[in-house]
């Protein structure tokens, strides 16, 4: 592979676009199987999607196999303007080397140009960029959350006002990871529609859990069975 070089602002925005298309940030290409087990087709990595949008001669496989290329939408533009944004506030750090990704990341995102060989930092940031935000905002709300749970495992709730804090893709699984404040208690379900941010009715739901939250330590209810509406 040659290591030309592209411009950063079109770099970010086709990550953006890899971002929104795969729904995730891919490092391996990932197989696609049908509801019978069937093999559809292979899900390509971020970086390989933008790679072969700005230079279709990188790809030397099967031209049939090849990936369509990206397409910026206006979106895409303003979450890598976002991105842009975010990041600035970790110059100080990375000038004085703390952390070696962000320092890496802050001198891409000041050049004009980026190399081929720097499109896997590129690639990554709308993933880092989402999760760090999901982060700030599940740590502000587990300040104000009460312990305890919602309800006995195997038990069935209704009609309980939820705010959703964030909406998350599963890597694992055909969904998103949704957690939610239910009653000032936190609570967290797999929904296979994404939801957003804000108010929600759980209309039903039945208590599958009582756990921990992963990172704080915040008492969870985990629910499966759920139907929600907003």
């Amino acid at each position: 592979m040659s290591n030309k070089e592209f411009p950063t602002q079109q770099v970010l925005e086709l990550a953006c676009a890899a971002q929104r298309i795969n729904g995730a940030y891919i490092k391996e290409e990932a197989p696609v199987y049908s509801e019978d087990g069937a093999f559809m087709y292979l899900k390509h990595t971020n970086k390989i999607q933008m790679l072969c949008t700005l230079d279709y001669t990188i790809w030397t496989a099967d031209p049939k196999d090849a990936p369509m290329p990206l397409k910026v939408l206006p979106v895409d533009v303003n979450q890598a303007e976002d991105i842009r944004k975010y990041f600035r506030k970790f110059m100080f750090s990375a000038i004085e080397g703390v952390n070696e990704f962000q320092t890496n990341v802050n001198t891409i995102l000041s050049g004009d140009t980026v190399k081929q060989n720097q499109f896997g930092y590129v690639a990554c940031l709308p993933s880092v960029y989402v999760k760090d935000l999901v982060h700030t905002k599940i740590k502000k709300a587990v300040r104000h959350v009460e312990a305890g749970y919602l309800a006995e495992i195997g038990s069935t709730v209704t009609d309980l006002d939820a705010e959703i804090i964030s909406s998350v893709k599963s890597k694992n699984f055909e969904g998103y990871n949704i957690d939610a404040i239910i009653n000032s208690r936190m609570a967290s379900w797999l929904s296979k529609t994404d939801l957003q941010s804000g108010p929600c009715v759980v209309v039903k739901a039945k208590i599958k859990d009582h756990t921990k939250h992963w990172k704080h330590g915040t008492d969870v209810t985990r629910l499966n069975y759920v139907k929600a509406v907003q």
